[in-house]
């Protein structure tokens, strides 16, 4: 029997210790953390159920869809944003959309700057890009500031991979839901992405080790020192940052993350349907304002609402520099072809659940 170990219990460890037991390797998880789940496990705050973030699935992949759905049961979301303005004292769409555009106080000058618009595809960084989207004065409403505090970055011309924003097209006419054409989905059990985690573990063939520390990882004999002992396997799956693996040989590959303030209110809703989330697009220190009973489906007379403060305490977000991605790339090719970087961290790359599981479903195919 073929053996595999997976570094990592979040969403991408958990999706590839499953689907490996199930092509018949024998496959030891290890897990740093005392629950599996990563930033997608569910906390409770005053017996409301939150995760780090909205951690909802938001995907064009069908294949995660149906792949998620046949392990757990889904509730089907339709997903509504807005920003706050701060100048204009207003709550609008988010994406940017058209018709917003007549509810504000420049409309004569925003529309002059949409129809001088430039051409996205020639742009070298974030900034530009989002100039040549939606003119310079949507940018500075909605997009500089945000970018900035969501980043910790004192300009946005950092930012040199700016197609990640699965949110599409960057000036909205029509319906104004966030991608009317991806698959939006959140469990429909309290528990959460915790059911998902539990059963992936569960799978027969599959050894879970939680609270194990990795002393050392050997990337060209697969294997892992824990307590001073190796433990070798046929294959080696990581979802730590490809920079972990090596010691930081090439100098270390920076994210930035977030603290939650949360808040439970005596009321029973805060953000009007259909809305999910709030963005702050201004000076305030938080980016984002969730109120998570519109995901989770939990019902109670009160609410609980976190407000998301940018931080450097934690690693959840890899940064769109190329430079960096280039960095990360280096240190995955000093890797045996029988040492896989998998998921966000893995791969460096701003990776929704979606986007985990259907790599893992793509990659399994040749393993």
């Amino acid at each position: 029997m073929k053996t595999a170990i997976v570094i990592g219990g979040g969403f991408a460890g958990c999706t590839w210790s499953h689907l490996l037991a199930r092509r018949g390797f024998r496959v030891s998880l290890f897990e740093q953390a005392e629950r599996l789940g990563g930033g997608c496990k569910t906390m409770h705050y005053g017996g409301h159920p939150y995760t780090l973030g909205p951690r909802h699935l938001f995907t064009p992949h069908h294949d995660s869809l149906e792949f998620i759905r046949s392990v757990v049961p889904l509730r089907q979301l339709h997903h509504y944003l807005l920003t706050y303005v701060e100048q204009d004292g207003q709550f609008y769409s988010y994406p940017v959309h058209a018709d917003d555009i007549d509810e504000m106080p420049d409309r004569e000058a925003i529309l002059g700057e949409v129809e001088r618009r430039g051409d996205p595809a020639t742009a070298r960084n974030f900034e530009e890009y989002w100039i040549a989207s939606v003119g310079p004065t949507l940018y500075e409403k909605f997009v500089k500031s945000y970018s900035k505090k969501m980043w910790q970055i004192e300009s946005n011309t950092l930012l040199t991979d700016f197609k990640f924003d699965g949110k599409g097209v960057q000036l909205r006419t029509g319906t104004k839901e966030v991608r009317p054409d991806y698959h939006v989905y959140y469990p429909s059990e309290l528990a959460g992405w915790d059911t998902y985690f539990e059963i992936c573990a569960q799978t027969p063939g599959v050894a879970t080790h939680l609270r194990t520390r990795i002393d050392e990882v050997d990337v060209r004999h697969p294997g892992v020192r824990v307590d001073g002992q190796w433990h070798r396997a046929d294959l080696l799956v990581s979802s730590l940052s490809p920079d972990l693996l090596l010691d930081k040989c090439y100098g270390e590959l920076p994210y930035v993350g977030r603290e939650l303030l949360l808040l439970v209110l005596p009321v029973e809703q805060v953000i009007p349907d259909p809305i999910f989330f709030l963005h702050y697009a201004g000076k305030q220190a938080y980016t984002r304002v969730v109120e998570y009973k519109k995901l989770t489906g939990y019902t109670s007379p009160s609410t609980l609402i976190s407000l998301e403060f940018p931080s450097m305490t934690n690693k959840l977000y890899p940064y769109p520099i190329k430079a960096e991605q280039e960095k990360a790339a280096r240190y995955r090719a000093e890797c045996s072809d029988r040492v896989l970087s998998v998921g966000r961290m893995g791969n460096y790359r701003y990776y929704d659940v979606g986007d985990v599981v259907h790599e893992a479903l793509t990659k399994i195919k040749d393993i």
